[in-house]
């Protein structure tokens, strides 16, 4: 019996190729992007879990409350992880690693032209191997990182280094100073790992090196520069540890401490709201709810069709049921076919899903291992993908047609029935309500993108190059920028301590009139900087050399209020971390950071461009080029100066204006997730309608041949045919128009600089798809119009 519901199934599948195409195209799209954003968020949502006692492993973060706010830190001081390890029973075990202040330069000691900067060197404890799950290719991990000066390094690392030759035993120069032996060689790091690393030195190398023993000679708890990671035996002694954590912090600073430490859990590290990825996990919400949406679209535009399809098959079901098959048996046929389009279409978009993995990859600027996709959590989440849609796509046609009566049927009184009709149009509204809906979105975030990348922000990004340099330019500072400005092209240069939107250092003001203290960014520059930068005076100081003079500070308007200061500030004094400094002018406010958040008080220093000042802590060079200069070649002309100067540190450089775009990362990837997911639904929505259309027109074939032989012009046949489809199209603009105005403005509330929602945006979304729906109908409609009258009535 099954293997004839089978050929059956597969019979109708070859017999009606156009419907067979349409459903099982229309699904198989609709599954492959749910499969992909299964594929992303399972893989965002996995972070750190394959870790062997992820579930008992919490990373102690802190904070400090200034004022109204809260400074959030997520590294504590070298001995907090021993001392709590014994004040605490509950701790079974701990690590610790540290990334140093500044890119390190790894050379390979006996080929000094393998050279690089390294931004993923770690030093560790000695245990780091065994308390995490991280697997090593070489070595033994509990004896690689018990001597000082010894490394692990990944085995990408060791090929970069050493090519095919063993590395072990080998030695790498750190900052052209200290040697490191190589005792072991790691696995690639998974990709679902918030610890990332190349190398791994031993902490205990700390002690030895100039810049970090202080570190290491601490006896406080407090906030410091290690990660710090605690095994509990049971995760329900967070709250105990936290408390210990507490009380060591009050003693070891003799109740001098107004830090909080809390608990989180490892494997909630990579979406933790502070300190995670905040690019990737920002809007992570929003593509379960995206990948419902388009499976529900899909699925809906197959059991319309499946649906209208019915009556086509009305009198086969009357006969079995008069020959006496029972209502199960025809539901279980029709459950059969539905699961085998089912089926093909799942099958067709494991492949599709497969094809676009890497463009969606690129797509998202994502990175994931290909050993993912074998997860076996990924693979039951598309077991079970499978199975609802299975009984979601069967479930409803089945019971159905089924449930057909046979006198009505075989009597052709079932034709005149409209409840079929009635739900099928109340699937096209639906489709076409979520398509304007993601249009109105799609539409109002690029509006709020052009409006981040060109609205004023107060500062003149165009055109500028910063170039990052390290206390090793030293004595040649001045040499140095003395001959990047004087290339051709390059306008004018200027220094500060950070590239813009890329850092700054926070001080601690006193208000005027009271005890508490706020923290307040700090801008430490020269004094080509705000004429260079287009910034603008709110109050100009009196003494044009002011820079020249200690202690002068320039605020912002937004750091008067701030600050409890009076609106002509000039002159007034302030506490700021112990020392009295006079405020020289007042800059106008401009965005420093993202326009995500109010402009908050800033503070700026500016100092004498002299090497002593610069070449002495490091920098950045800002060098303003010309609009139509050759860049390639004036970088070119850079790095050559830059490597005169510097042998150790490679040369880097960014664009100011793409790294303040490169702030809305988030927003920018949503713009694309809606414009992409959005053509997709629109297909979707075209294809159920076409079936729709061919399906009514073959329906309506007898009345279009009687209509054409009493007179009936083309256009009013198209015309007819048309009409309702387009009335439904309208009334899902009606539907969804206020549904996305909603959801928009609440998502535009995230934002302090915002646009307005116009008018046009809801026109030009209904127009667009009113056209798109139109130009669907109209190719059936006008086939149908001018088919000959006589066939078609021949045939009837």
């Amino acid at each position: 019996m099954i293997k004839n519901y089978f050929k059956i199934a597969w019979r109708n599948l070859v017999r009606n190729k156009i419907y067979t195409a349409i459903n099982i195209t229309g699904l198989a799209i609709g599954l492959s992007v749910c499969m992909l954003i299964i594929l992303y968020v399972e893989h965002e949502t996995s972070y750190d879990k394959f870790h062997a006692n992820a579930d008992r492993i919490f990373w102690i973060q802190g904070k400090i409350k200034m004022g109204n706010d809260s400074v959030f830190m997520p590294e504590m001081s070298f001995p907090t992880a021993s001392l709590a390890s014994q004040n605490d029973p509950s701790v079974e075990s701990y690590v610790r690693y540290m990334k140093p202040y500044k890119k390190p330069s790894i050379e390979n000691a006996l080929k000094p032209s393998l050279k690089f900067a390294e931004d993923k060197f770690l030093f560790a404890d000695s245990n780091f191997f065994s308390f995490f799950s991280f697997k090593l290719l070489n070595g033994n991990k509990n004896k690689v990182l018990k001597n000082p000066f010894t490394v692990v390094i990944s085995s990408n690392t060791a090929k970069k280094y050493f090519g095919e030759n063993n590395p072990i035993g080998k030695t790498i120069k750190y900052d052209d100073k200290y040697n490191f032996t190589i005792t072991g060689v790691a696995e690639k790091v998974p990709s679902n790992s918030s610890i990332q690393y190349d190398f791994i030195a031993s902490i205990q190398s700390l002690a030895s090196m100039d810049d970090y023993k202080d570190l290491v000679e601490s006896q406080r708890v407090q906030l410091g520069s290690f990660s710090t990671y605690f095994l509990l035996n049971n995760k329900r002694n967070v709250p105990k540890l936290e408390a210990t954590l507490q009380q060591l912090g009050k003693n070891t600073s003799n109740g001098d401490n107004n830090e909080t430490y809390f608990a989180t859990p490892l494997t909630s590290t990579h979406l933790d709201a502070n300190f995670g990825d905040n690019s990737n996990i920002k809007y992570l919400s929003i593509f379960p709810f995206i990948a419902a949406l388009i499976l529900l679209l899909a699925l809906t535009n197959y059991i319309s069709l499946s649906t209208a399809r019915s009556t086509t098959r009305a009198k086969e079901i009357g006969v079995r049921k008069v020959m006496g098959a029972s209502k199960k048996s025809i539901s279980v046929q029709f459950f059969i076919e539905s699961a085998l389009y089912t089926t093909i279409s799942f099958v067709l978009a494991y492949v599709l899903s497969t094809i676009f993995q890497p463009l969606f990859f690129n797509f998202l600027q994502i990175n994931i291992d290909p050993s993912f996709l074998y997860n076996s959590h990924l693979l039951l989440s598309f077991a079970a993908l499978f199975v609802i849609t299975v009984l979601l796509a069967s479930a409803y046609p089945s019971i159905l047609l089924s449930a057909y009566k046979p006198v009505k049927v075989l009597y052709g009184k079932f034709s005149k029935q409209s409840g079929g009709l009635t739900v099928r149009k109340a699937f096209t509204v639906f489709q076409f309500s979520i398509s304007v809906a993601l249009i109105v979105c799609a539409i109002v975030i690029d509006k709020q993108m052009y409006f981040f990348r060109h609205t004023n922000t107060g500062v003149n990004k165009d055109n500028i190059i910063m170039i990052p340099f390290a206390p090793s330019i030293g004595k040649h500072y001045s040499a140095f920028r003395q001959e990047t400005a004087s290339l051709a092209g390059v306008q004018q240069t200027t220094v500060a301590h950070y590239p813009m939107y890329k850092g700054y250092d926070d001080f601690f003001f006193k208000p005027k009139n009271t005890n508490m203290s706020i923290a307040v960014p700090v801008f430490s520059v020269d004094e080509n900087f705000i004429p260079m930068l287009g910034l603008h005076w709110k109050i100009k100081p009196d003494d044009s050399l002011f820079y020249q003079k200690q202690n002068q500070v320039i605020i912002n308007e937004a750091a008067i209020s701030k600050l409890n200061l009076n609106r002509d500030p000039l002159h007034e004094k302030l506490s700021m971390s112990g020392q009295q400094v006079e405020i020289a002018g007042v800059l106008k406010d401009f965005n420093y950071e993202s326009l995500h958040d109010k402009i908050g008080a800033l503070s700026m220093f500016i100092g004498s461009d002299t090497s002593s000042g610069w070449g002495m802590f490091g920098g950045c060079l800002f060098a303003k080029v010309n609009p139509h200069v050759n860049i390639p070649s004036l970088i070119k002309e850079m790095k050559k100066i830059y490597e005169k100067y510097d042998d150790i540190n490679p040369f880097e450089y960014s664009f100011m204006d793409e790294s303040y775009n490169a702030m809305y990362t988030a927003e920018d990837r949503l713009s694309k997730i809606f414009t992409v997911f959005t053509s997709f639904t629109i297909f979707i929505a075209c294809l159920g309608l076409f079936g729709l259309a061919t399906f009514m027109a073959e329906q309506r074939t007898k009345e279009i041949g009687i209509r054409k032989v009493l007179g009936a012009s083309v256009s009013q046949v198209t015309s007819m045919l048309s009409k309702d489809f387009i009335k439904l199209v309208v009334l899902a603009v009606v539907i969804a128009s206020p549904v996305a105005w909603w959801a928009m403005n609440k998502w535009l509330r995230n934002f302090v600089y915002r646009i307005n929602i116009s008018w046009w945006i809801f026109f030009i979304a209904g127009l667009l798809v009113f056209v798109i729906a139109l130009i669907t109908i109209i190719f059936k409609a006008i086939k149908a119009a001018i088919a000959n009258p006589v066939d078609s009535l021949r045939s009837e």
